[in-house]
């Protein structure tokens, strides 16, 4: 079993031994999303380092997301995805919520606005768009009013599921996140805004795998896999296809009882709690690599 802070080693043995010593708090609903782009060196994704001051995940390499809004279901959507396929694909009854949320937080922390005009162009920039995102961060407007007074909706097309991984019931905060998978538009570029993350860069995948490997770039779990993902992909199209036929499970790393007894890491399927045969998946806390995408 990984290091772990002691109160996590006995939240891990009272679940795994169905103890009612812990009661572990509801996962929070989010959305973190994968942006690529083409460059000269082939495929690369947006990618953001947490500052050390945040109380999940601090320092961590993550990609832009964040936690689903209540507000989110008011956001007007282009209407092209089917949101039940959508719904029964990522678990969830709130399927337009999530999109809205992968696109509200794509725009709010590397200034991408995943978006359609009146006749079904994708938004461009303008010099009023930087206000407005800054404005939509401090919540001086509303994501679903920024829309509407710029006669946009979600392009609710742009943004593919493609994961779904749950925070495990050991951790203080917990997200039953949904990955979705993005090209930026033609027209916009990403690009570091500050707030939550110190650093923003685009990373070839295999090299943010040599990083981590260097031990020079922190990745929770779930980043990696997505890493190894877009590894092997040779360009945008080839991720965004493969991200489509990707079979879709709620993974969350669990204590359970060994053989002997003693208290094993292995990955489940968060709905029915069946161990998966997945191999050996890194299993911690937040600082040792487990969890989903940190919000």
């Amino acid at each position: 079993m990984p290091r772990l802070p002691s109160r996590m080693r006995e939240r891990a043995e009272a679940l795994a031994r169905g103890q009612a010593s812990w009661q572990p708090p509801e996962p929070r609903d989010a959305a973190t999303v994968c942006l690529l782009r083409e460059a000269a060196a082939g495929l690369e994704v947006f990618v953001l380092r947490r500052t050390t001051a945040m109380a999940f995940a601090a320092g961590m390499h993550v990609y832009p997301g964040g936690a689903v809004e209540a507000s989110d279901d008011d956001v007007p959507l282009a209407g092209r995805a089917d949101l039940a396929a959508v719904g029964r694909r990522v678990s969830s009854p709130r399927p337009g919520a999530l999109l809205a949320a992968a696109a509200r937080e794509t725009f709010e922390e590397c200034g991408v606005l995943l978006a359609l005009g009146p006749d079904g162009a994708a938004a461009t920039p303008d010099e009023g768009l930087e206000h407005d995102r800054a404005a939509l961060v401090t919540g001086d407007v509303g994501f679903a009013a920024l829309l509407a007074r710029r006669g946009l909706v979600v392009d609710d097309t742009a943004v593919v599921p493609f994961a779904h991984w749950v925070t495990p019931e050991v951790e203080d905060r917990r997200y039953d996140t949904r990955f979705f998978m993005a090209a930026v538009p033609g027209g916009q570029s990403a690009r570091h805004v500050g707030g939550e993350s110190e650093v923003s860069a685009w990373w070839r995948p295999q090299d943010a795998l040599t990083a981590y490997d260097a031990g020079s770039m922190a990745m929770l779990p779930p980043t990696r896999a997505v890493m190894h993902l877009l590894a092997a992909c040779d360009d945008v199209a080839t991720a965004l296809r493969r991200a489509a036929a990707a079979p879709v499970v709620p993974l969350m790393p669990a204590p359970v009882l060994g053989a002997a007894g003693e208290v094993e890491w292995r990955m489940v399927d968060a709905r029915t709690r069946a161990v998966l045969d997945l191999g050996e998946e890194p299993a911690g806390s937040e600082s040792d690599g487990v969890g989903p995408e940190p919000v």
